[in-house]
């Protein structure tokens, strides 16, 4: 089997407008304020925490992703899943670029989505069809609840 490789962006880049940025702060700031106010300060620490590390990485870029998928397993970006511990894959096609989603026992993340960029989903397909089977699966719904939210 000839190796089938892609490089893809780790999520997709979504322009923040200042009013994004603003919006997020304000209603971390305002939350934290009425947690002080009923004495719970240490959530109110934690809102301004949360709301200042969602803001971070919100205008993080993301990094390239060297994807390979040969005889021994998936390799991202030098780092092997061997076959074994893949236990099924499923690729979705039904939002605006198609996802490679593979259930993974021994990640932390059990669920990795990979987006086909230059490859087609018959290829990849093909490529994994003889290691793992196929199985329906789909995004966790906080993975799409954040998506329209606009994280």
């Amino acid at each position: 089997m000839k190796p089938l490789s892609w490089t893809t962006l780790e999520f997709e880049k979504k322009d923040r407008h200042p009013d994004w940025v603003w919006t997020v702060g304000l209603v971390s700031v305002l939350a934290a304020v009425v947690s002080f106010f009923y004495g719970n300060i240490f959530f109110g620490i934690f809102l301004v925490i949360a709301g200042a590390v969602t803001i971070i990485y919100a205008l993080k870029h993301p990094k390239e992703l060297s994807i390979i998928i040969n005889e021994t397993g998936v390799s991202i970006n030098e780092s092997l899943i061997d076959y074994k511990s893949i236990t099924s894959f499923w690729l979705d096609e039904t939002g605006k670029e198609a996802k490679l989603l593979l259930l993974v026992k021994t990640s932390f993340i059990p669920t990795l989505s990979i987006p086909l960029v230059g490859v087609s989903a018959s290829q990849v397909r093909d490529a994994l069809t003889p290691h793992v089977p196929e199985e329906e699966m789909r995004e966790s719904r906080s993975v799409a609840l954040f998506d329209r939210i606009g994280f």
